[in-house]
């Protein structure tokens, strides 16, 4: 399996599989479902502090800030938030991405050009 998962193209399931599937039952169902497939999705889903934040590594501090998700990839860095509100703020090891949360689409045309 991990020799198949590293090579297989990262599409979504709709594409990889349903669509090309002739044998597919669907069951009626009342169930939460959301597809975790953005920042904001995930902050939706996530656990809050009493200022409405979703706080996701190992060093940030967040003072005087609201609303906000702040993921932090790298435990070498200390992430500071200090405030700020209704923002998105993702550090990778080579992107900076700090935009407002509901708008973090513009950050992506952004960043692919």
């Amino acid at each position: 399996v991990d020799k198949v998962y590293v090579a297989s193209r990262s599409i979504s399931i709709d594409f990889g599989v349903m669509e090309k599937s002739h044998k597919v039952d669907v069951t009626c169902a009342d169930f939460g479902w959301s597809d975790l497939g953005t920042w904001t999705s995930l902050y939706e889903q996530s656990g809050k502090d009493e200022a409405e934040n979703v706080l996701s590594g190992e060093q940030i501090i967040a003072n005087d800030t609201r609303n906000c998700f702040v993921k932090e990839l790298n435990p070498d860095k200390l992430v500071v938030a200090d405030s700020l509100e209704d923002l998105l703020v993702v550090d990778t090891e080579d992107v900076l991405l700090i935009c407002p949360r509901t708008d973090e689409g513009r950050g992506k045309q952004i960043i692919e050009g």
